[in-house]
């Protein structure tokens, strides 16, 4: 009971000095699994896919081994190829992505919606290579629970967390936020692959601060990489996310191997690793099975320079389905009139 106390006090204490420095912030939602993601990774990417539609989620829990009000964050979304384009290989595609990010004692809390459009235009005789473009508008809202701290005036004069204010202070707020993004995806041979693009965040610089006007900045992200099959049983996929918000940094790589168990009837099995170079090492295994996407994964701080969180870890699950439904051809018979 004492150490929750103590929790809430030190979780009040680091509201009230981020309060102070112009606004509460909560980073950007990110994965480990972030191509299992693809909605949160690049506006571009909606209804990039061959198939009917497309449904799938990830969560991800970090820090729970240490904390008893970790930080969850997670994504729904679905995305379909609308309509056929202007050019006899382009479409449109279309989606919608809701996303939800929950922190520490205070249950910082940010819930976001939006709807995206996108345009593939396929080039080349045989359209092997698809340059997309993307867009998503939307809302966020961002919310703080101020009874679940406890402050130092509660410790020293009995008072209650409802009599804490600060001027101008509003404990939700929400804002309109817009994204888009561009994607170059490339199949040389039947057996490789390559893709990079590139998306900005918050184009619009909304003010989410709960005290003063904060504006949130652009966040830039690169995104990249390819698969190719050794064998016919075995493949290689390495792939890349840079970020750039403000003055942070993040860059990830990762290598992912997959083992086909039945190439005819699309079960992959894979295993992979990364590497965020803020010092988090990553582990990562899943499988694809016709249709469905299943990822598992486990990243862990091994940063020297951040012992206060070394060893603290994340783990995420991630699955998908894309359908294809296809219309069974209907074949007039045909009659053969005899010669007399």
């Amino acid at each position: 009971m004492k150490e929750n106390y103590t929790m809430k006090f030190l979780s009040g204490m680091l509201i009230v000095l981020m309060i102070g420095v112009g606004g509460l912030q909560a980073q950007d939602i990110h994965y480990t699994q972030y191509e299992l993601s693809p909605l949160t990774l690049n506006p571009a990417l909606t209804g990039a896919y061959e198939g009917t539609f497309r449904v799938g989620g990830i969560y991800r829990d970090q820090w729970s081994s240490v904390l008893n009000n970790q930080y969850v964050t997670y994504s729904l979304y679905g995305d379909l190829p609308v309509i056929r384009g202007f050019g006899k290989n382009d479409w449109f595609g279309a989606g919608i992505l809701l996303t939800n990010d929950r922190a520490g004692t205070a249950s910082l809390n940010h819930t976001g919606g939006s709807l995206a459009l996108s345009y593939h235009l396929g080039l080349g005789k045989k359209s092997n290579t698809v340059f997309s473009l993307g867009a998503q508008g939307g809302f966020a809202q961002k919310r703080v629970d101020m009874e679940n701290l406890v402050f130092e005036d509660e410790i020293l004069n009995g008072n209650t967390s409802a009599e804490f204010g600060l001027p101008g202070f509003d404990s939700s707020i929400s804002y309109g936020d817009f994204n888009v993004g561009a994607l170059v995806n490339s199949y040389l041979t039947s057996k490789f692959n390559f893709y990079v693009g590139a998306a900005a965040f918050h184009i619009t610089n909304p003010d989410d601060g709960f005290i003063t006007d904060q504006k949130l900045r652009t966040r830039i992200t690169g995104h990249g990489g390819f698969s190719y099959d050794i064998t016919d049983r075995l493949l290689i996929a390495p792939s890349f996310i840079f970020q750039t918000q403000a003055k942070a940094r993040e860059l990830v790589t990762q290598a992912r191997l997959g083992y086909h168990i039945n190439p005819e009837r699309n079960v992959t099995l894979y295993g992979g690793l990364g590497y965020r170079y803020s010092g988090a090492a990553m582990a990562m295994i899943g499988m694809d099975y016709r249709g469905a996407k299943l990822g598992i994964a486990y990243d862990i701080d091994v940063s020297p320079l951040n012992p206060a969180s070394r060893g603290r870890g994340a783990y995420e699950l991630a699955l998908s389905y894309t359908a294809k439904i296809y219309k069974t051809p209907v074949v007039k018979p045909v009659l053969f009139c005899p010669r007399f």
